[in-house]
Protein backbone atom coordinates (compact mmCIF):
# COMPACT_ATOMS: atom_id res chain seq x y z
CA UNK A 1 0.00 0.00 0.00
CA UNK A 2 0.93 3.48 -0.87
CA UNK A 3 -0.22 7.36 -0.14
CA UNK A 4 1.84 10.72 -1.35
CA UNK A 5 1.32 13.87 -0.52
CA UNK A 6 2.81 17.27 -2.08
CA UNK A 7 2.78 20.75 -0.20
CA UNK A 8 2.78 23.72 -2.63
CA UNK A 9 5.31 25.91 0.25
CA UNK A 10 4.31 29.47 -1.33
CA UNK A 11 0.97 28.17 -1.18
CA UNK A 12 1.32 27.08 2.58
CA UNK A 13 3.03 30.07 3.54
CA UNK A 14 0.11 32.21 2.68
CA UNK A 15 -2.40 30.48 3.66
CA UNK A 16 -0.96 28.38 6.80
CA UNK A 17 -0.23 29.67 10.25
CA UNK A 18 0.83 26.83 11.91
CA UNK A 19 2.63 28.80 14.72
CA UNK A 20 -1.01 30.14 16.08
CA UNK A 21 -1.32 29.08 19.76
CA UNK A 22 -2.07 25.57 20.17
CA UNK A 23 -1.48 24.24 16.28
CA UNK A 24 1.78 21.78 16.88
CA UNK A 25 -0.26 20.36 20.01
CA UNK A 26 -3.39 19.44 17.76
CA UNK A 27 -1.13 17.75 14.98
CA UNK A 28 2.08 16.61 16.17
CA UNK A 29 3.58 14.66 18.80
CA UNK A 30 6.11 15.55 21.45
CA UNK A 31 9.43 13.86 19.28
CA UNK A 32 7.52 15.65 16.03
CA UNK A 33 7.35 18.86 17.95
CA UNK A 34 10.90 18.50 18.96
CA UNK A 35 12.63 17.57 15.40
CA UNK A 36 10.21 21.38 14.45
CA UNK A 37 12.14 23.27 17.29
CA UNK A 38 15.35 22.06 16.54
CA UNK A 39 15.13 22.25 12.88
CA UNK A 40 17.24 25.25 10.98
CA UNK A 41 14.07 25.51 8.88
CA UNK A 42 10.85 25.05 10.47
CA UNK A 43 8.92 26.23 8.28
CA UNK A 44 10.33 23.03 6.22
CA UNK A 45 10.10 21.11 9.13
CA UNK A 46 6.42 21.15 9.92
CA UNK A 47 5.31 20.95 6.12
CA UNK A 48 7.76 18.00 5.55
CA UNK A 49 6.17 16.13 9.03
CA UNK A 50 2.56 16.79 7.78
CA UNK A 51 2.97 15.52 4.42
CA UNK A 52 4.59 12.04 6.00
CA UNK A 53 1.27 12.13 8.05
CA UNK A 54 -1.22 12.89 5.27
CA UNK A 55 0.71 10.16 3.08
CA UNK A 56 0.25 7.60 5.89
CA UNK A 57 -3.72 8.29 5.95
CA UNK A 58 -3.77 7.64 2.33
CA UNK A 59 -2.38 4.65 2.67
CA UNK A 60 -4.08 3.27 5.29
CA UNK A 61 -7.55 4.11 3.76
CA UNK A 62 -6.08 1.54 1.23
CA UNK A 63 -5.76 -1.10 3.93
CA UNK A 64 -8.57 -0.35 6.47
CA UNK A 65 -11.22 2.38 5.32
CA UNK A 66 -11.06 4.34 8.46
CA UNK A 67 -12.27 8.02 7.19
CA UNK A 68 -10.93 10.81 10.16
CA UNK A 69 -9.05 13.03 11.54
CA UNK A 70 -6.12 11.72 13.75
CA UNK A 71 -2.71 13.29 12.85
CA UNK A 72 -1.50 12.37 16.57
CA UNK A 73 -2.11 8.75 15.99
CA UNK A 74 0.15 8.85 13.15
CA UNK A 75 3.60 9.18 14.70
CA UNK A 76 6.91 9.47 13.33
CA UNK A 77 8.95 7.19 14.73
CA UNK A 78 12.57 8.37 13.16
CA UNK A 79 13.67 10.55 10.34
CA UNK A 80 16.54 11.09 8.71
CA UNK A 81 17.31 13.94 6.68
CA UNK A 82 20.22 14.28 4.17
CA UNK A 83 20.38 16.93 1.22
CA UNK A 84 16.96 17.38 -0.11
CA UNK A 85 15.63 14.19 0.85
CA UNK A 86 13.85 12.56 4.17
CA UNK A 87 13.69 9.02 4.91
CA UNK A 88 11.43 7.90 7.76
CA UNK A 89 9.38 5.28 9.97
CA UNK A 90 6.30 5.80 10.94
CA UNK A 91 3.35 4.08 13.26
CA UNK A 92 -0.49 4.08 12.92
CA UNK A 93 -2.74 1.78 14.67
CA UNK A 94 0.24 -0.89 15.40
CA UNK A 95 1.04 -1.03 11.84
CA UNK A 96 4.48 0.25 10.15
CA UNK A 97 4.77 2.68 7.07
CA UNK A 98 8.03 4.02 5.45
CA UNK A 99 8.59 7.45 3.75
CA UNK A 100 10.39 9.19 1.41
CA UNK A 101 10.41 12.70 1.07
CA UNK A 102 12.04 14.61 -1.84
CA UNK A 103 12.49 18.89 -0.63
CA UNK A 104 12.67 21.13 -3.02
CA UNK A 105 12.28 25.32 -2.92
CA UNK A 106 8.87 25.50 -4.19
CA UNK A 107 7.36 21.92 -2.93
CA UNK A 108 7.94 18.75 -0.62
CA UNK A 109 6.89 15.85 -1.83
CA UNK A 110 6.39 12.65 0.67
CA UNK A 111 5.33 8.97 -0.41
CA UNK A 112 4.65 6.37 2.00
CA UNK A 113 4.49 2.37 1.74
CA UNK A 114 3.97 -0.31 4.10
CA UNK A 115 7.69 -1.70 3.19
CA UNK A 116 10.84 -0.04 3.06
CA UNK A 117 11.66 -1.38 -0.33
CA UNK A 118 8.31 -0.67 -2.01
CA UNK A 119 9.79 3.08 -1.71
CA UNK A 120 12.10 2.62 -4.82
CA UNK A 121 8.81 0.92 -6.86
CA UNK A 122 7.04 3.86 -7.06
CA UNK A 123 6.55 5.53 -10.70
CA UNK A 124 4.34 8.81 -11.44
CA UNK A 125 1.13 8.21 -14.17
CA UNK A 126 -0.65 10.62 -15.98
CA UNK A 127 -3.90 11.97 -14.98
CA UNK A 128 -5.93 10.45 -18.11
CA UNK A 129 -5.91 7.10 -16.23
CA UNK A 130 -7.86 8.08 -13.06
CA UNK A 131 -11.26 6.38 -12.17
CA UNK A 132 -12.33 5.38 -8.43
CA UNK A 133 -13.35 2.44 -6.83
CA UNK A 134 -16.63 1.61 -4.63
CA UNK A 135 -14.88 3.52 -1.79
CA UNK A 136 -14.23 5.88 -3.98
CA UNK A 137 -10.44 5.06 -3.71
CA UNK A 138 -8.52 6.52 -7.19
CA UNK A 139 -7.06 3.59 -9.51
CA UNK A 140 -5.47 3.62 -12.65
CA UNK A 141 -8.48 2.10 -15.54
CA UNK A 142 -5.30 1.45 -17.68
CA UNK A 143 -3.73 -1.12 -15.68
CA UNK A 144 -6.22 -1.56 -13.10
CA UNK A 145 -3.93 -0.76 -10.41
CA UNK A 146 -4.20 1.50 -6.94
CA UNK A 147 -2.50 5.00 -7.49
CA UNK A 148 -2.16 7.45 -5.24
CA UNK A 149 -3.05 11.40 -6.42
CA UNK A 150 -2.24 14.79 -4.19
CA UNK A 151 -2.26 18.17 -5.21
CA UNK A 152 -1.33 21.41 -3.56
CA UNK A 153 -1.54 24.80 -5.22
CA UNK A 154 0.45 24.66 -8.34
CA UNK A 155 1.92 21.16 -8.05
CA UNK A 156 0.01 17.83 -8.60
CA UNK A 157 1.69 14.07 -8.27
CA UNK A 158 -0.19 10.65 -8.95
CA UNK A 159 2.07 7.52 -8.07
CA UNK A 160 1.66 3.99 -8.61
CA UNK A 161 3.83 0.72 -8.04
CA UNK A 162 6.00 -0.44 -11.30
CA UNK A 163 3.53 -2.99 -12.99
Amino acid sequence: MMGNDIVDLALAKRESNWKRKGYLNKLFTDLEQNYIRTAKNQDIMVWILWSLKESTYKAYQRIQINRGFYPQKIKIKSLEIKDSIALSKLELFGMDFFGKTIITTDWIHSIVTTKFSHLNQIIEVTPQCIKKDKNFLPYCALTNQSISISHHGAYQKIIQFKS
